[in-house]
């Protein structure tokens, strides 16, 4: 039996989300696949090696929390990630830890009760994921593991994961994505927000780019990409200076700020980094990208096309 869970791109709702903003993210079809097979005793065989309970905090947050409603049976696991979710040795940022935290639950699930409840599905995976980050994050990239691309607010409530989750698919545009070879810590990263929140000039600065979130999601609801994308430009502008001026942390830098430039005069509709940001990851989408992946490549970033994808399923013959 084999289910598989997405990664994804968060384009609107930047650091905004962790805080109670709105957010729109896209599930991509890079992929994380679970497969059970029966054995005499409970083992896991990953993309980063061979685990026993005990040697692995993802693998043990799922595990904790299914335990909660199911004994765990027996079982060879095989966790696999598809390419692309690490280049060179380096993790690119396209959420393989959510998408493995989703499939195994969805995969154990099925295994225990014979049944694929998404909804139940998706309460436990962000139990599991909540636990193995301690309190940090929002949970969006769990959303959009387990139902696709998502417009997502996050859960007051862990244990009622009171979250908001509206499916919304964007229209199936190419999307690039750059990466540079830099890397960045988002839970550091997110830390740093956390410190500040309660700074007068910090709270300002997020309702500004609430609002333009909130209208940049309205237009993509009604399919008008190019009227949402100076709020979500404008927003991404907000969230630097928030960033530099509050936060002292400098998300965006000027080489970034020549990639991204460099992605729209040759044809892209928008660029911009997605999730954390901190250079190791740049975003483009448009129309015909051969141009951007070029000029791209000439610079020395590597580069792969994804696609829009679905949230987590039971592959065909499972």
């Amino acid at each position: 039996m084999e289910v598989s869970a997405p990664g994804k791109i968060l384009w609107i709702g930047s650091y905004s989300v962790v805080f109670g903003g709105i957010s729109h993210v896209i599930a991509i079809n890079k992929r994380v696949r679970c497969k059970h097979e029966r054995s005499d005793r409970l083992e896991f065989i990953t993309s980063y090696g061979i685990f026993k309970e005990g040697e692995n905090e993802l693998i043990d947050s799922v595990l904790k929390v299914i335990r909660e409603r199911f004994p765990i049976i027996k079982g060879r696991i095989h966790l696999m990630n598809d390419e692309g979710f690490q280049i060179d040795g380096k993790k690119t940022g396209l959420g393989s830890s959510s998408a493995a935290t989703v499939a195994l639950t969805a995969c154990l699930m099925r295994v225990l009760t014979g049944e694929f409840d998404l909804n139940e599905i998706y309460r436990l995976s962000q139990k599991a994921n909540y636990l193995r980050q301690k309190g940090i994050g929002s949970g969006f990239d769990i959303a959009a593991a387990t139902f696709g691309s998502v417009v997502y607010r996050r859960f007051k409530d862990v244990e009622k994961v009171d979250s908001t989750v509206k499916p919304l698919r964007v229209h199936d545009y190419q999307i690039l994505l750059g990466f540079t070879g830099r890397s960045a810590n988002t839970i550091d990263l997110v830390r740093r927000f956390h410190q500040m929140e309660n700074v007068p000039r910090f709270k300002e600065l997020m309702k500004e780019i609430e609002i333009d979130n909130e209208m940049a999601i309205k237009l993509l609801e009604m399919g008008m990409l190019d009227n949402a994308i100076p709020h979500i430009k404008l927003a991404r502008r907000y969230l630097n200076v928030l960033a530099k001026d509050v936060v002292g942390l400098e998300i965006e830098n000027e080489e970034d700020r020549k990639i991204i430039e460099l992605a729209e005069r040759n044809g892209a509709f928008i660029s911009l980094m997605p999730g954390a940001g901190g250079g190791d990851l740049i975003m483009a989408m448009g129309e015909d990208l051969k141009r951007v992946e070029q000029a791209w490549q000439r610079i020395g970033i590597k580069t792969i096309y994804v696609r829009q994808d679905e949230g987590v399923r039971v592959e065909n013959g499972s």
